[in-house]
């Protein structure tokens, strides 16, 4: 610092204010988190008080949990501290993230709001099968699942190219772009460096992470729809990535949350992991596929063949891709609404796609190349396992 300064002739007083502002500011930021309390209190709520010249108070209904999530960014690691992410049910910042506690306070509190949710929600769930059943992703497997995906194969490229453009007198901005597209690519893989899923009391719980930790805690009953993908050059190797949509959870980060369940599994493991975590999501069985149209293939040439649907008595299962295939089902009972709609291409062709919507997140219903006719049959068929399951449904468990 003091280099920088000299370098460009700045006086000492320059540094001393800039040293005076970086202590107050400090000292602010000290006082404000010393004024930080959170308890939960009577009524089942965590509340939490903040501020000093403006007292700032937020009450959330445990009852109305989501998640409760350790977060551990590289420094707060390196001094043994945890941010803990507290998220219910509701429109809004309905989230209260309670910063610096020790790594054994964060889990302390952690395990205490859990457990406030499952006496409130009466949880049932049994514990006959194990306490604990965990499963961890390979790091070697985990990297070389990402080299062979479409997008870091674009990146790779596009970082040769930029850094042979800067090498022949391209300049410094090809040079960076080259930096960055290494940058984002290796950021992209270490974020699920050490992944790790499995089964507790609590529910499923997802760990993550190798600069930084993310430790989620989620409900199987928030997870709304699931989808095994598998990228063409996963093929040989027998490998799948299952995404998941999350209750609670949206695209714009306001409410984050795991949007992967496994980023890589081998198909040998996929009954298992099913058993394990989502026995109600079982993709093993054989279904009855409802085929697309043969005329779709002028609309889709290259997956006409792939695309169908299927109507099982427990999910809504549709099949898509080409190069990178995808087989997405989600439980009667979750699907928000069925939707059909009709371009003017498919208008001339005589089919329509058919739309089963869920939560926001990655994994997409739409079922296409159908013919209208049977698009408007599946679509009946599906509203009334939907009124049928949400009728037998019981009450929300944690």
């Amino acid at each position: 610092m003091l280099v920088a300064f000299f370098a460009v002739g700045l006086s000492w007083w320059f540094l001393l204010i800039g040293v005076v502002f970086l202590f107050i500011g400090g000292l602010g930021y000290w006082a404000s988190w010393r004024k930080h309390f959170f308890w939960i209190n009577e009524k089942g709520e965590l509340e939490a008080r903040s501020g000093i010249f403006f007292r700032r108070s937020k009450q959330l209904r445990i009852s109305r949990l989501q998640s409760v999530d350790i977060l551990r960014p590289p420094v707060a690691r390196l001094l043994g501290y945890s941010s803990l992410k507290v998220e219910v049910a509701g429109s809004g910042d309905s989230r209260v993230i309670l910063s610096y506690l020790s790594d054994g306070k964060a889990q302390e509190l952690q395990s205490e709001i859990l457990s406030v949710a499952k006496e409130e929600r009466t949880f049932t769930q049994s514990s006959e099968r194990g306490n604990y059943w965990q499963w961890r992703v390979p790091n070697g497997r985990l990297v070389a699942s990402m080299v062979l995906t479409t997008s870091t194969f674009f990146v790779i490229i596009g970082a040769v190219a930029s850094a042979v453009i800067a090498l022949w007198g391209g300049g410094l901005a090809a040079l960076a772009l080259a930096v960055g597209g290494s940058a984002a690519s290796l950021a992209g893989i270490t974020s699920l460096f050490n992944f790790s899923v499995g089964r507790n009391e609590r529910g499923i719980a997802i760990s993550h992470g190798f600069f930084t930790t993310a430790h989620y805690t989620v409900s199987p009953m928030r997870i709304q729809a699931i989808c095994l993908v598998q990228p063409i050059a996963w093929r040989p190797f027998g490998w799948y990535r299952i995404a998941i949509n999350v209750a609670g959870t949206d695209q714009s980060g306001k409410k984050s949350g795991p949007r992967v369940l496994i980023p890589v599994v081998h198909e040998d493991t996929l009954s298992e992991l099913f058993r394990e975590l989502l026995p109600s999501c079982n993709l093993e069985t054989e279904d009855e596929w409802i085929a697309s149209a043969t005329i779709s293939s002028w609309r889709f040439p290259w997956q006409a063949a792939r695309l169908a649907v299927s109507v099982t008595p427990d999910l809504f299962v549709v099949r898509s891709g080409a190069l990178t295939r995808r087989l997405s089902a989600a439980p009667h009972e979750r699907i928000q609404s069925i939707r059909i709609t009709q371009g003017p291409w498919e208008r001339k062709l005589g089919i329509s796609s058919l739309h089963a919507d869920s939560v926001p997140g990655p994994v997409r219903l739409n079922a296409r190349g159908l013919g209208s006719n049977v698009a408007v049959h599946t679509a009946l068929v599906e509203l009334d396992r939907m009124a049928t399951a949400r009728n037998s449904q019981r009450s929300d468990q944690w």
